[in-house]
């Protein structure tokens, strides 16, 4: 009988403390309502055929043959596989790690995240193909090596990668990001909207959405690069980031959606002096303001003016979330309204 696995993660937002989890800084994350999926299945040949699909924000259909080096539409498969970093390092890493030989594997990637949008993609498609390839070939499931093996993959693609991504596509509901040890929270769900600036289109050449496909490396270096040159201002900002999260996890825990918006826009201001904010969210973040929204910030890596601003805000919208959402579609933004607290990650067989 033909194996069949299916493998599927959510999205997450940051709430709080985004790149300053990179420096040992608490953030804290939660898993939302949209989810990658990947399906591993037999399949006739040597290698692995990736097909990935139906990603908004991206409109790709992209195939890759890594035993016959082909890929399509691409004309060259290196630069092809730049596009799918996070798939092509997950095998590679299997292989090494755990002597993986791929006989005629078929992975095929479908999602509802944008892709280079702050809403943890990348996390996302290590965690789904490492643990549906495992479950295929027959590995342990033990969530915490699975989150472990995916952030190790991170690592590797972008230099730098703080563990909350991988955790949230893991595990799910609320994470905790304290001092570089993850830990789950059980707080309350929230209704947001996000917002989400996308720039990667079937007509782009294929070395720009190369580029943007790994715009979060470049962001946490242009950060890192920041901090070298003002290293005690930046201390001074980091502290105020990591109590903002602390405050954070009180307000929800005493439902005071007042206080923690007023933090939301705290968090977006320290974002914006360390250069990950540009115009197109900022704009974003003061549509929703002036709209009446309770709290609006950059969530995730933020972007990069002369990467085309692409990346997420995330909105605490009050009473005026129509308003909110008509004006971030005129802005140009992909409106979404999200529930966090989203469960993990989900494995089946044979289905």
């Amino acid at each position: 009988m033909a194996k069949k696995i299916r493998a599927s993660v959510p999205a997450k937002v940051i709430l709080f403390g985004e790149h300053f989890v990179v420096y040992g800084k608490r953030a804290l994350a939660t898993a939302i309502n949209r989810r990658l999926t990947v399906v591993v299945s037999d399949r006739e040949g040597d290698g692995y055929h990736v097909k990935i699909d139906n990603i908004p924000t991206f409109g790709l259909e992209l195939d890759i043959s890594v035993g016959a080096r082909k890929a399509y539409p691409y004309k060259d498969y290196d630069s092809a596989t730049k596009a799918v970093a996070y798939v092509k390092e997950s095998i590679e890493y299997l292989e090494e790690r755990y002597g993986l030989s791929g006989g005629g594997v078929e992975i095929e990637i479908k999602s509802e995240i944008p892709l280079s949008a702050g809403l943890g993609s990348s996390a996302a498609t290590c965690v789904a193909t490492i643990a549906a390839l495992k479950a295929y070939f027959g590995l342990s499931g033990d969530l915490e090596a699975i989150r472990n093996d995916a952030h190790q993959v991170e690592l590797t693609v972008q230099g730098a990668a703080s563990p909350i991504d991988t955790a949230i596509s893991t595990y799910g509901g609320y994470v905790l990001v304290d001092r570089n040890e993850v830990k789950r929270l059980p707080l309350a769900g929230l209704d947001l909207i996000v917002g989400t600036i996308g720039s990667i289109s079937l007509s782009m050449a294929t070395e720009k959405a190369s580029e943007i496909g790994l715009k979060t490396k470049r962001v946490v270096e242009e950060v890192k690069k920041r901090k070298e040159n003002f290293n005690t201002v930046f201390g001074y900002i980091f502290d105020a980031a990591d109590e903002i999260t602390a405050h954070a996890i009180e307000a929800i825990e005493a439902d005071d959606l007042v206080n923690f918006g007023t933090l939301m826009y705290m968090n977006h201001g320290l974002l914006d002096a360390i250069g990950v904010v540009p115009r197109r969210l900022s704009e974003l973040v003061k549509v929703s303001q002036a709209l009446g929204a309770l709290g609006a910030k950059v969530t995730g890596a933020g972007g990069l003016d002369e990467m085309g601003g692409v990346g997420s805000v995330l909105v605490l919208p009050n009473e005026s979330g129509a308003r909110i959402k008509t004006a971030l579609d005129i802005a140009g933004a992909l409106v979404m309204e999200v529930k966090t607290g989203e469960c993990g990650l989900k494995i089946e067989a044979g289905f």
